[in-house]
């Protein structure tokens, strides 16, 4: 069994969740024996080996279509049998050959005012279509699948994504912040935190903000207006700087108003890092019992939650849970499920 990975989201991240999902997958499959292909293309990804090539000095559009168009004369170069695994919603199939898709999320569909000029919608709706076996990262994305864009039950695989628990470190020092991970804007919430961040009880309390660029003019002049440009901090950060910034952190914040799956509480959970996140969409499937729920339209709601995390004996308890439920998310349970979908093909 032969599986061709495309190269779209490689040429399109340079650090993200897909990219970093399949990545993973790629590796893990290798180790269960399967033959999978990842074309990466013109890249600048920072989760595979290599760096870019001098062509990926490229604008962004020539090197997808470059990519692209590379990988369909690869993919109709092979001889043995193969399974196409599309790495994000490409415009068109790839030729022959039967295709499995993985949908993230239907953000664009339930939100569409936030993402104008953006297709991604419409080549899902392709894709819902075109996939012989759908992969769905949560039980949130696979009834979204189902209720919004009408795809039968039978055709979707629920698999979850994974994380690498590290082992077990010394007590760490727990800095006066709080960590927010990942972009900004719209769904993902992230003012009601600043919002929060005004109560009283929480004065001593920083924010750390990472992923999601420097702060915008709206951004910093929300910031001014509340009186609280001094205590956020906007940093950029690799893998092992953002888990730097995990092991500091008092707990992680994460108040978005919708996930497909939500890695950084997952993240931050394998770190033994109290998580305070929003009772929203996938992520209390993510979570459990690990972390602090919270109701994402509710200011107050929040404040308590923030609140409680300045209890010792609730970050303790938190700390326990966190890596006991991160080890059940594994990227080799990730890999050997994705493989039982592509033989379910054969």
């Amino acid at each position: 069994m032969r599986v061709l990975f495309s190269p779209d989201v490689f040429v399109t991240q340079r650090f993200g969740g897909v990219s970093r999902y399949f990545a993973e997958l790629h590796t893990e499959l290798v180790k269960l024996g399967v033959d999978a292909r990842l074309f990466s293309g013109l890249h600048d990804n920072a989760h595979l080996r290599g760096g870019r090539t001098l062509l990926g000095k490229l604008p962004l559009r020539p090197r997808l279509f470059l990519s692209g168009q590379a990988f369909r004369c690869y993919a109709a170069a092979q001889r043995a049998a193969h399974i196409l695994h599309p790495t994000y919603y490409s415009a068109e199939a790839f030729g022959r050959g039967p295709h499995v898709c993985t949908f993230y999320d239907l953000i664009h569909h339930k939100y569409p005012g936030q993402f104008a000029n953006d297709t991604t919608a419409e080549r899902q709706r392709l894709w819902a279509r075109r996939a012989d076996r759908i992969i769905a990262i949560s039980h949130a994305t696979a009834r979204d699948l189902v209720c919004m864009l009408g795809v039968p039950e039978k055709t979707i695989s629920v698999i979850h994504l994974g994380v690498r628990v590290p082992r077990p470190r010394t007590q760490r020092q727990a800095d006066d912040y709080v960590l927010y991970v990942g972009n900004r804007g719209g769904y993902k919430n992230w003012r009601i935190v600043v919002e929060a961040l005004r109560d009283p009880q929480l004065r001593d309390l920083r924010l750390v903000c990472s992923g999601g660029g420097p702060a915008t003019r709206e951004e910093q002049a929300l910031l001014e207006s509340r009186r609280m440009a001094a205590r956020v901090t906007f940093v950029a950060a690799d893998d092992v700087a953002l888990s730097r910034y995990y092991r500091g952190a008092l707990g992680l914040v994460y108040p978005s108003l919708y996930e497909g799956f939500g890695l950084p509480p997952l993240e931050a959970m394998a770190e033994g890092v109290p998580v305070v996140a929003a009772r929203a969409a996938s992520i209390p499937e993510v979570v459990g019992d690990a972390a602090l729920l919270f109701d994402p339209r509710e200011v107050d709601d929040l404040v308590q939650a923030l609140r409680r995390l300045l209890d010792a004996s609730i970050r303790e308890g938190l700390q326990k849970r966190g890596p006991e439920r991160a080890r059940m998310f594994s990227w080799e349970s990730t890999a050997r499920k994705t493989a039982d979908v592509y033989r379910s093909l054969r």
